[in-house]
């Protein structure tokens, strides 16, 4: 009888992990290709793990001041479904950026809550 009650036990939290582990979706995951840039040079813009990667997404920098629509490293460019579930985009890198790290933020139009970060070195 003891042995059935494990085997039970086993079996229904197995199920559960299944269940569960069905689910569960990963986070997305970005990257920017080459990860050193100059001003003016392109990049390649990857995202990963959208719920529904058929709705694309988008990338951007930060913006340049408060009352402004400019942004820098990048400005706003659309991510286009590609294979394998990816999105992607091309972008360039501002003429005027200032050389060091910045940050690119990617997220999918599928899950807009979830915003990924990227870095990107700017060379002078």
């Amino acid at each position: 009888m003891r042995c059935s009650r494990i085997t039970t036990a086993v079996l229904v939290g197995a199920s559960l992990v299944a269940a569960l582990g069905g689910t569960a979706a990963a986070s997305p995951v970005g990257t920017v290709s080459p990860a050193k840039a100059k001003p003016g040079q392109t990049v390649s813009l990857t995202l990963r793990g959208c719920s529904d990667p058929s709705k694309g997404g988008r990338a951007e920098g930060e913006q340049v001041g408060r009352h402004t629509s400019e942004r820098t490293p990048i400005r706003t460019v659309e991510l286009k479904p590609a294979a394998n579930g990816t999105l992607v985009g091309i972008a360039a890198i501002e003429r005027n950026t200032q050389a060091g790290v910045a940050q690119i933020y990617m997220a999918c139009a599928s899950d807009p809550d979830t915003v990924v970060t990227v870095d990107v070195t700017v060379t002078g």
